[in-house]
């Protein structure tokens, strides 16, 4: 199913049983994020950072990316559920939402901009410093550096960091109950 809101996608998502991600490439699955948050066990294609990033008891990872060894990996997820394998719903939502909260994420992105735009010396010396570099890629380095530091300043003056509105986490309004069975009510 496609879900084109954030609404709708948990909605989609819970009605589920297991959660199959097809991808043949994939860096931080978010969908895969979403699914176990909802309590979905997963079965994915091992591609990428999924072995990386999630840890092997929310994702059975197909040995291939054939169809055969995802129809594998959905009937022993399946018998997993069956013998009370798998985690519940709430420990699913419990454990991920600890690993990947947006407050988290949001964190430590502002971290990293707040880093990248912190100027380790002044801004003429490293305008100059491109300058120098090559006359004519210098001269392109100088124009670029100046218009975005220009883009990020006016920027910063529109839409200042106190003016930004926080989303509260919807999960702590009981739309996930802690202890809840599986999708097999188990």
């Amino acid at each position: 199913a496609v879900v084109s809101t954030q609404s709708t996608g948990r909605d989609v998502l819970v009605q589920g049983h297991v959660f199959l991600n097809t991808s043949l490439t994939e860096a931080f699955c978010m969908a895969i994020v979403e699914a176990v948050s909802c309590g979905l066990p997963v079965v994915s294609t091992a591609v990428g950072g999924i072995s990386e990033v999630f840890p092997a008891d929310f994702v059975y990872l197909a040995a291939e990316t054939t169809p055969d060894s995802l129809t594998t990996g959905i009937l022993e997820t399946i018998e997993r559920m069956d013998r009370g394998e798998v985690m519940t719903v709430g420990e699913m939502h419990e454990r991920v939402t600890a690993m990947y909260s947006w407050s988290d994420v949001t964190r430590r992105t502002e971290q990293v901009y707040r880093e990248c735009s912190k100027p380790k010396q002044p801004l003429t010396s490293r305008l100059d410093l491109q300058w120098s570099r090559a006359p004519v890629a210098g001269t392109l380095y100088y124009i670029c550096y100046a218009i975005s530091y220009l883009i990020f300043v006016i920027t910063s003056w529109l839409q200042p960091e106190h003016t930004i509105e926080v989303v509260p986490c919807r999960y702590e309004d009981g739309i996930v109950e802690k202890g809840r069975p599986n999708r097999l009510g188990r």
